[in-house]
């Protein structure tokens, strides 16, 4: 018998605009059948409806949500079931990974007292002796070795674990009550790329060895063919595809399957080196329209069978997503990390400097940054990759004078930084950030005309304001700019509120840009359009920038060097294709061997994350 069963599943949202009232399909006439031990991934853009799909399992939808059609869940049809019996099912039956794990943790609760919370609230049958508190210490700890954790971290507070740890107890939270069904919704959003690999492999291990059906929703059909025995592709709240992981990856028969695998770039592939498809979300969908499906995209008609069991909405009949073509630059001189402190200094002064830079936190023997050696020239883009803390964004701070040094010194056209008041502002306009999470840095009562204004007052440019603001917008692709300026943050779609956060940059006129895991929780083509900005910028306003990132595809679509970080310190650095193609430093090929593939991932090799 299935597991989960959706039969013409229909999901809409009552909506109150200006004109009146109206409804939003986000899920349109689905069925999808998950046999025990099967693993299903989801794939889809944001609107695409996939999240809404995966919350409806359990029912977890918002008050003006209709559902239409049937979810059966073993034998019971949850669109139909009643609170009481449906409270018995949730977490017990079926339970969800939600999809950001620092906003879907109480940050005033320790870890372990919320893992014990679902095993008091859900548990039933069997699992009612959960609800003696010397039963549910003995599970949570029993889930917190399950999930590679040491038992001692259930005593923390969600803010003192990594993003790696934070998922794993997401991941004991789910499967407190033991459930047959596992929902992941992104799980591996924003963290880097080997404590991915490690999730991964964890979500693999726990299918294998519990007999699980995961249901696992991504953007990225990488992540899912690494994972899945299947893919389901979304698009406008219907499947239009759906097929082995091996034949979809090799052989795409819908368009919007084909688009989305060449959004994410391959390593060593010239065809993704500085270019970038051109292809775009035909919606870019708000806050508040709730996985609202794009309009005018539909494929029209039922998906229909085609050969090797597989089914799509319309055959491919198209070439995969034109390519933006950006010219490669002139060769920018670069040494090996070992040699860089002893080179001599030869060309142009570089715009940014950082010579034999220490950071150590308080009386702490390790340095965050420990003797690093860095140049950032005119116009060059140099991603600074490596895994979470690794040292990338203490060094980013100490860059942009956020952070005193311990010993050695930041140089700004061959000048050093000094941090006294007056000095710090003037090179904080030439030098401008751009942070990780669009929506912690806008002030969510704040209009983006307010947001982008916010740096002109504060260094008193000249010139008429609304023309300055008018004009960084433009120059981040948000037309006309009178549209936004009325804008609040929650309206925006993820990529526009990054690229509002690039136009405040923007406004400053800088020489350069150091920017923070720019595209890290954006989906496939509204992270293209951020990176398409970033070679536009270079290239049209010879604009540089240290992109820090853990993605080594974003390293090879647009970067000129590569500089890597391990443990505080630079172990590699030179050309992307040297550095990427020929990495001479094990964590490197470490690195770049647990990217995700068509193939699968690689076992690691590296420290487990967990139990740092």
């Amino acid at each position: 018998m299935a597991r989960l069963q959706l039969k013409d599943l229909r999901i809409s949202y009552r909506t109150q605009t200006e004109g009146g009232r109206g409804t939003v399909a986000a899920v349109d006439g689905v069925n999808l059948t998950v046999e025990p031990g099967a693993t299903v991934g989801i794939a889809g853009e944001s609107g695409s409806g996939k999240s809404t799909l995966a919350v409806s399992v359990l029912r977890l939808l918002p008050a003006n949500a209709t559902i239409e059609g049937s979810i059966l869940l073993g034998e019971d049809d949850i669109s139909t079931l009643s609170w009481g019996r449906l409270r018995s099912v949730r977490w017990t039956e079926a339970a969800i990974v939600f999809q950001g794990a620092m906003h879907s943790l109480n940050p005033v609760r320790k870890v372990r007292d919320q893992i014990a919370e679902a095993l008091q609230i859900h548990a039933t049958g069997d699992g009612a002796k959960y609800r003696n508190e010397a039963a549910r210490t003995a599970r949570v700890n029993e889930l917190l070795e399950q999930v590679g954790l040491p038992v001692a971290k259930g005593l923390s507070y969600p803010h003192e674990l990594s993003g790696g740890q934070k998922q794993r107890i997401m991941m004991a939270m789910a499967l407190a009550c033991e459930p047959e069904v596992l929902i992941a919704d992104e799980p591996t959003t924003a963290l880097d790329v080997v404590v991915q690999a490690q999730v991964l492999d964890l979500l693999t291990s726990l299918v294998r060895d519990r007999g699980l059906s995961l249901i696992l929703i991504s953007h990225d059909l990488s992540v899912l063919a690494a994972t899945c025995e299947r893919i389901v592709v979304m698009q406008a709240g219907r499947i239009v595809e759906d097929g082995p992981s091996a034949e979809v990856m090799r052989n795409p028969q819908h368009a919007h399957t084909a688009a989305l695998a060449s959004a994410f770039p391959t390593i060593g592939d010239p065809a993704s080196r500085l270019r970038l498809p051109t292809y775009t979300a035909p919606y870019a969908p708000t806050a508040h329209d709730a996985d609202r499906p794009a309009d005018g995209i539909r494929s029209g008609g039922v998906p229909a069978r085609t050969g090797s069991g597989r089914r799509s909405a319309a055959p491919r009949t198209d070439s995969p997503a034109p390519m933006a073509v950006f010219p490669v630059p002139a060769p920018v001189p670069s040494v090996p990390a070992a040699e860089a402190a002893a080179a001599p200094s030869a060309g142009p002064t570089p715009v940014l400097e950082a010579r034999n830079l220490s950071v150590r936190f308080g009386r702490s023997a390790t340095s965050a940054v420990d003797g690093v050696n860095l140049t950032c020239n005119a116009g060059e883009i140099v991603a600074l990759v490596g895994q979470s803390g690794s040292g990338k964004t203490t060094l980013a701070r100490t860059l942009l004078g956020l952070q005193k040094p311990t010993s050695g010194e930041v140089l700004f056209r061959g000048e050093p930084l000094v941090h006294r008041r007056r000095a710090l502002k003037a090179y904080r306009r030439a030098v401008q950030f751009v942070l990780q999470d669009p929506t912690a840095a806008l002030n969510p009562k704040h209009s983006v005309y307010e947001a982008v204004a916010e740096g002109p007052r504060l260094h008193h440019l000249d010139g008429d304001e609304r023309e300055l603001v008018a004009a960084a917008l433009a120059k981040a692709e948000l037309n006309p700019p009178q549209k936004y300026f009325t804008a609040i943050p929650q309206e925006l779609s993820g990529g526009q509120r990054q690229r509002v956060v690039i136009a405040g940059a923007l406004a400053l006129d800088p020489e350069f840009l150091v920017a923070d895991e720019p595209v890290a929780s954006l989906d496939a083509s509204v992270r293209a359009g951020v990176l398409a900005l970033f070679l536009r910028l270079r290239c049209e306003l010879g604009l540089g920038a240290l992109v820090i990132t853990h993605d080594l595809g974003l390293a090879w679509n647009i970067a000129d060097r590569v500089v890597v970080m391990y443990e505080g310190r630079i172990v590699e650095e030179g050309r992307v294709e040297d550095v990427l193609l020929n990495p001479q430093h094990e964590y490197t090929r470490k690195l770049l061997s647990v990217v995700p593939t068509s193939t699968g991932t690689p076992e690691l090799s590296v420290q487990p994350e967990a139990a740092r």
